[in-house]
């Protein structure tokens, strides 16, 4: 009986050491908890589709170049590069020593794999698109040359050249962000199913620990990062939230760290309670009602110019968003780079009556009116701000004779739609992927991308935008943007509604966030101040 009890109590003992030296384990792990948008779709780099899963890719894969704090291309798998007088040559010398997260060697060929296989058709790669310039590039998206074609070549394990078709000034800050590299020898080893946590191998600050649809991402420390030593966190958990006043409520209640949006209802309380949490700054963004030109009536200019006249901008960003939106009247926001100039829609100085009144004619002209009132399908994400914003577009274009009839859905299938042109007039938000202005506007463009979701097809800007795309110099650049911009928006294959602020509330006991008006916020740079 006696050894019984001893046995029992040493078990007691033990059990409560093992408690004990968990909780002190735990209590020593540095966690970060981020509040983000809607599920991950997918944690293949190459597939990506949102801003959200472009954070989660940003913390486990280094490309090429990464970004600094404030979002400036620094070195990052690569330690130096060089760009040719022409603009049409990088060289990129890699890092010494690099390692996957598995502890295998990674070198100038797995980014080699990388861009053959991003570029690859077959992987349906949502970012192909912004690798045009390389050479043959086009003619292998559209499977007319082999991807051994591609102008990217690995002289040896230290160096990869990219060769360009025409100059491309904005191409650092695109490798900063994509060209993501991914190992051939777990791709082609586990197919699909290599993004699961236990074959996933990364080469970021960050790898997959755990992926719950619904809940989390977990993200765990990467040893073998090059730069691990002055990596701070521990533990991330990016966690979907879709719903704002969930998400809201979650960082109230310090289960977040930061939150990539709130509820624009609650700016005051914010302002109030917790003023030093609160980001608002201007975004590399545009907030926009997308028209299907190819289908009727939305195809005649006169019913999209009539329906983007209507709306009163000043009343949708004061009253209904009230978070330091400010509205647009042109397609590129001010925080582009080497774009002082920007045109504006013809109608924007005129009064909303007026406006009114010129919409109406136009409806008439177009063949609506009382007996024949204009219907407008309007698609937009289930989620409160974006209802109440369709309800109040729905108002203007009422008193203009238009009336709405309002469809929500989720977010993952309007992107579908938007993609397969299911749709006569559908939200989008554009989030420009580098501060290049003339990539803003690249999605209108018939030839150079599958995301023209107007389906607008204009010679006028055709011409002007692929003069702007092919020149090396800044300032010309700029004026032939300036002057496709302009065709554009006499075009209305899209309404501007407002440029977009991000919304952010982060925690003030965190280092290391640097506000920038792509949103890039690598938690790789963040720390717990002490």
């Amino acid at each position: 009986m006696t050894r019984r009890t001893n046995f029992t109590e040493i078990l007691a003992v033990l059990s409560c050491f093992v408690v004990l030296t968990t909780s002190v384990v735990a209590q020593d792990l540095r966690v970060f908890r981020r509040g983000g948008g809607g599920d991950p779709e997918s944690l293949d780099p190459h597939k990506l589709l949102s801003a959200f899963e472009s954070t989660i890719m940003t913390d486990m894969f280094v490309a090429l170049a990464t970004t600094s704090p404030a979002d400036d291309a620094v070195p990052g798998s690569a330690e130096s590069w060089a760009i040719s007088d022409d603009g049409l040559t990088y060289t990129f010398n890699m890092r010494d020593g690099m390692l996957w997260s598995d502890g295998t060697p990674l070198d100038a060929y797995d980014f080699l794999y990388t861009f053959r296989r991003q570029l690859d058709p077959a992987t349906a790669s949502r970012t192909a698109e912004y690798f045009t310039p390389i050479v043959n590039a086009e003619a292998v998206l559209k499977s007319k040359m082999p991807v051994e074609s591609l102008g990217v070549e690995a002289l040896d394990a230290d160096t990869l050249v990219i060769r360009l078709a025409y100059p491309a000034p904005y191409l650092m800050d695109i490798l900063a962000i994509d060209a993501r590299p991914v190992s051939k020898r777990v791709v082609e080893q586990y197919g699909t199913e290599w993004t699961r946590p236990e074959n996933m191998v990364v080469n970021g600050p960050f790898k997959l620990a755990e992926w719950t649809p619904g809940s989390h991402v977990k993200l765990v420390k990467n040893d073998y990062f090059y730069d691990a030593e002055n990596v701070q966190l521990d533990v991330v958990y990016h966690i979907p939230s879709e719903d704002m006043n969930t998400a809201f409520r979650r960082f109230q209640s310090e289960e977040l760290n930061a939150l990539v949006f709130f509820p624009p209802n609650q700016l005051s309380v914010i302002q109030e309670t917790m003023p030093e949490s609160l980001r608002v700054t201007p975004g590399l963004t545009t907030e926009l009602y997308l028209f299907n030109t190819k289908r009727p009536p939305f195809d005649d200019v006169r019913v999209r110019r009539a329906l983007s006249m209507a709306i009163d901008r000043e009343t949708l960003v004061n009253r209904v968003l009230r978070t330091g939106e400010a509205p647009a009247y042109s397609y590129i926001p001010s925080t582009v780079r080497n774009y002082k100039t920007r045109p504006k829609a013809d109608f924007a100085s005129l009064s909303m009556n007026d406006r009114r009144v010129e919409a109406r004619r136009l409806l008439a002209e177009a063949g609506f009116g009382p007996d024949n009132p204009l219907i407008v399908p309007l698609r937009y994400n289930t989620q409160d701000l974006q209802a109440r914003q369709a309800a109040a577009i729905g108002a203007m274009w009422q008193q203009v004779g238009a009336q709405t009839e309002l469809f929500n859905t989720e977010r993952k299938m309007l992107a579908a739609d938007r993609m397969n042109n299911n749709f006569s007039v559908a939200r989008y938000l554009h989030v420009a992927g580098n501060y290049e202005p003339a990539s803003f506007i690249q999605f209108l463009q018939s030839d150079l991308t599958s995301r023209n979701f107007t389906q607008y097809d204009s010679k006028e800007f055709n011409d002007l935008f692929l003069k702007a795309w092919h020149s090396n110099d800044p300032d010309e650049r700029a004026r032939l943007t300036y002057d496709a911009e302009t065709q554009a928006l006499k075009d209305h294959p899209m309404i501007p509604l407002y440029f977009y602020s991000g919304r952010r509330l982060v925690r003030p006991n965190i280092s290391g966030w640097v506000d920038n008006s792509r949103g890039v916020y690598p938690t790789r740079w963040l720390a717990f101040r002490e």
